[in-house]
């Protein structure tokens, strides 16, 4: 059974099951993605027993950068897909898997 409290930020206030981030040991409510600083040392150790860490939102279309190693839709540049954060075009993708990205980002808006 998952951890839950009441955000103690204002303006939230909801009951939610919090999320620990592993990078900064810090727990975040899981409404308003602000860090809720009065959870103890003892919660952390339960909420990383239990995992119970952010879910990674899954994005449709998304592809690894080789230049900066983001993962994120690509945008299409004239005819090239780009990888949005570098603006470096994605050189490593096969040509039928470039062709139906071209033609679903089209239609993805």
């Amino acid at each position: 059974m998952a951890f839950m409290t009441y955000c103690t930020n204002k303006g939230c206030g909801k009951q939610m099951e919090p999320y620990i981030d592993l990078k900064d040991d810090k727990v975040y409510c899981a409404d308003c993605d602000r860090e809720l600083p009065t959870i103890t040392h003892f919660t952390k150790a339960q909420m990383k027993s239990s995992k119970q860490f952010k879910q990674k939102k899954s994005m449709s279309f998304a592809v690894k950068c080789k230049n900066c190693g983001k993962d994120d839709r690509p945008k299409l540049v004239k005819d090239d897909i780009v990888c949005p954060a570098s603006n470096k075009p994605h050189t490593h993708l096969s040509e039928p898997f470039k062709i139906m990205l071209k033609e679903k980002l089209r239609t993805a808006g």
